[in-house]
């Protein structure tokens, strides 16, 4: 794409978060399909950036499909593939991991080429080796467990439980790695909002005495996975969310042009108070201190995301 100003090139990735961008409540939001069809059809890289990881790729590419809405597991980016791509660049084929999550988790892990397992689960494969889990907790009593896992990863879990949570723990104070696919503290159901994975990660961080290793937004991981799948720089790409702690901050420590779109959990009058709490902290940008990044450009919804394209330049 051409420069807009001269110095900088035009947008040729748009990544988007989903639930409060694209869908709400499984539906999907007005403007949505149009919008995605527009940035197709310009021929930029689109990709969906989720911090869910209770569904596989594939899943969520085909829930897109059946919407009528651009697909391909390809452009399908979950803090539980990024999960297995970061694991796997760090530990050897086959290694142990522990798995507190969904089966959307440990298939993403176990395809990164990970045996993966779930804390009740007999151990996959005759050649990992052995070792007892200190205190041996598995599902349903204290038998020994097959294998020490080199790493526990911690998503959104609905069956989590005590023995769960103990077994993370020994395994963490036990020297595995802790990864945390998202911190969200909550998750949107059509009930309202329900524990998200970022309680059960704050369970298994008070229990082990570690903070975990962030996957998911607002950390680098999926930004940094993003620019290395999609060969497209940060600053030629556009995040287009609905939250300013996630979407918005890890887009804008990425170097990203970003977009908050104002039909997920963000309102007019949130980012008013966003806009002068920011200033109040006089431009903290990390520590204790610091508040959620503003976004570069606000739209109502995805109706508007044509508009903006031809503003930057795509």
């Amino acid at each position: 794409m051409e420069p807009t100003d001269g110095t900088t090139a035009g947008i040729m990735l748009v990544a988007l978060d989903l639930d409060g961008v694209v869908l709400r409540g499984g539906m999907v939001l007005p403007g949505a399909p149009e919008a995605l069809a527009d940035v197709v059809l310009r021929g930029l890289d689109l990709r969906y950036v989720s911090n869910n990881s209770t569904a596989h790729r594939e899943t969520v590419s085909d829930r897109l499909a059946g919407m009528g809405l651009p697909a391909g597991a390809g452009r399908v980016l979950t803090s539980g593939f990024i999960a297995g791509r970061w694991l796997r660049e760090r530990l050897p084929e086959g290694t142990p991991v522990m798995v507190v999550g969904e089966e959307g988790l440990l298939r993403e892990l176990r395809e990164a080429g990970l045996a993966a397992y779930h804390v009740g689960d007999a151990v996959p494969g005759d050649a990992l080796p052995g070792g007892p889990v200190r205190g041996g907790w598995v599902a349903g009593g204290v038998a020994p467990a097959a294998v020490a896992p080199a790493a526990v990863v911690v998503g959104m879990d609905r069956s989590f439980s005590y023995v769960t949570l103990a077994a993370a723990q020994a395994a963490i104070m036990d020297g595995a790695l802790f990864v945390a696919t998202n911190r969200d503290p909550t998750f949107p159901t059509p009930n309202g909002l329900v524990p998200g994975a970022g309680s059960i990660v704050a369970a298994v961080e008070t229990a082990a005495g570690r903070e975990p290793v962030l996957m998911g937004k607002p950390g680098c991981g999926l930004a940094e996975a993003l620019a290395a799948l999609t060969g497209v720089p940060a600053a030629q790409t556009l995040l287009v969310g609905d939250k300013l702690s996630t979407d918005i901050t890890m887009g804008s420590d990425a170097g990203m042009v970003t977009a908050l779109v104002l039909t997920g959990v963000t309102s007019e009058a949130d980012l008013r108070r966003a806009e002068v709490a920011a200033r109040a902290a006089g431009g903290v940008t990390a520590g204790p201190a610091r508040t959620p990044a503003l976004p570069d450009h606000v739209l109502a919804d995805l109706r508007g995301l044509p508009t903006l394209l031809d503003s930057l330049g795509a």
